[in-house]
């Protein structure tokens, strides 16, 4: 016999406000929640623990004290539980281990909520190499002297290139993993993401790995590596900066030095490409040009759909360089930087589902894609890349790009543009591509670190990428 407790709570409204299904809810929680128990918690059959209401709290973005709930209740339960997942779901863990995992992810909620002053700090470690007050930094000729047009850009690829030396399972960065129980850690840092902290987008899927960037022969060099192989190390990075840079309310105290960094000083110079995976992001400024005027789009990125750069702006579109599907034919097809500008212009503004590398190709010759290609042949897109650094906070590859395209053809795109995606929303306004229009974005602090690099970089070659 089931025994429903009188109590009304938020747990609903707050789900369906994210939205979020159950499940989806469920997998936020741990391998111990099932849907089932949500659709409990919601109904006020059983009152969620202690533990997961800190949890549900911070899958909804609000205070414990905003779910509706009163404080974890002796609820009388059969002496047979119906599955051990029910056990697992309603018993208290041990309060070393949920102390343990509140400063984790107290520290990660702060970094999230810094990480344009977070990435300023780390670029302060590298002062020869900041690019202007972008948060980024660049390797010795990674900027080249002018905008490169994309066409002239040679990818290289190279399979049998040699595994990094760092995988983030080292001393340094296993200090800052949390307990998974009394016996033993957190075995990685996207484990504890997945099971603490998990965003609504968090799989891990093939990438290639930025292995050399050379603007003299016009190449950029690429191995094979997996998101989570990457985000071991470059969340580490990120979350050992915010843990020694910020105090206990998130806010900043002195800048840290790479003495205070073990596992940043151990990766030692962050232009060696050999030491660690670096997965490159390709960032786009995507500008619509009309005669002598020209304005461009940026996207508020959602903290509850991505691990990265969360309630920032960010230029668009903008992903992960990837194929879209496994096999041997979009592998080949896929690697190609005008192929994800163009996949991810789909997907971000368009609303066209994710190819998320599990079925098929990617049909270039239809829809948008065919219209791209076509006005990029006819000189009405052109896109061009600005260079290649690095996001100073977690040492991330960006390869910035921007794409100027005519207002009569962005206006054909435009009419099926969406108002938000899986990652956020698009801004609604455009802003002008004016030195008012650019300097007041750079100076705002919202602006992720690519997306600030595209802008500083765009605006200083201005005259070259607006040239008709």
């Amino acid at each position: 016999m089931t025994t429903t407790i009188d109590v009304t709570n938020r747990l609903r409204e707050l789900r369906e406000a994210c939205p979020l299904t159950q499940r989806e809810v469920a997998d936020r929680l741990g391998s111990a929640v099932t849907e089932k128990h949500v659709g409990r918690w919601e109904r006020g059959e059983v009152v969620p623990s202690l533990r997961y209401q800190r949890l549900l709290a911070g899958v909804f973005g609000v205070q414990v004290a905003e779910l509706g709930l009163p404080a974890a209740v002796s609820v009388p339960r059969p002496r047979v539980r119906s599955s051990a997942e029910d056990f697992m779901a309603d018993v208290e863990q041990d309060s070393r281990v949920v102390e343990s995992q509140d400063r984790w992810r107290a520290t990660r909620q702060a970094l999230n909520a810094n990480r344009h002053q977070l990435a300023q700090t780390a670029a302060g470690l590298y002062p020869d190499a900041r690019l202007a007050g972008t948060g980024l930094i660049a390797g010795a000729g990674w900027i080249p002297d002018g905008p490169v047009d994309l066409g002239a850009v040679k990818l290289v690829e190279r399979p049998d290139a040699p595994l990094p030396v760092l995988d983030g399972s080292e001393r340094e960065a296993a200090r800052l993993l949390p307990d998974q129980s009394l016996a033993r850690p957190f075995p990685r840092y996207t484990t504890a993401v997945r099971d603490l902290a998990r965003p609504r987008l968090f799989e891990d899927r093939h990438a290639w790995r930025l292995l050399s960037v050379d603007w003299s022969a016009g190449t950029l060099a690429f191995g094979d590596t997996t998101y989570f192989q990457c985000a071991d190390v470059f969340e580490s990075l990120a979350h050992e900066l915010a843990y020694v840079a910020l105090d206990a309310d998130g806010n900043a105290g002195a800048d840290p030095s790479l003495r205070d960094l073990p596992f940043r000083r151990l990766v030692g110079s962050p232009f060696d490409l050999g030491r660690r995976p670096v997965m490159p992001a390709v960032s786009t400024l995507t500008i619509r040009r009309d005669g002598d005027s020209a304005e461009f789009l940026m996207h508020r990125r959602d903290p509850r759909a991505v691990a990265a750069a969360g309630g920032m702006l960010q230029v668009i579109p903008s992903g992960i360089f990837q194929p879209s599907s496994l096999l041997p034919a979009a592998r080949e097809a896929d690697f190609s930087i005008w192929r994800n500008i163009q996949r991810e212009l789909a997907e971000e503004l368009l609303g066209m589902p994710e190819a998320d590398g599990h079925g098929r190709p990617v049909d270039y010759a239809s829809g948008p894609f065919g219209l791209l290609d076509q006005s990029r042949e006819a000189g009405r897109v052109r896109v061009s890349c600005l260079g290649v650094a690095l996001d100073a906070l977690t040492l991330v590859g960006e390869i910035l790009t921007v794409l100027v395209i005519d207002a009569d053809v962005f206006d054909q795109l435009a009419y099926d543009f969406v108002d938000r995606n899986d990652e956020g929303t698009v801004v609604a306004e455009r802003f002008p591509f004016t030195e008012a229009g650019v300097r007041g974005l750079l100076d705002s602090g919202r602006v992720a670190p690519a997306g600030a690099g595209c802008l500083h970089l765009a605006w200083q070659w201005r005259d070259q990428l607006l040239l008709a």
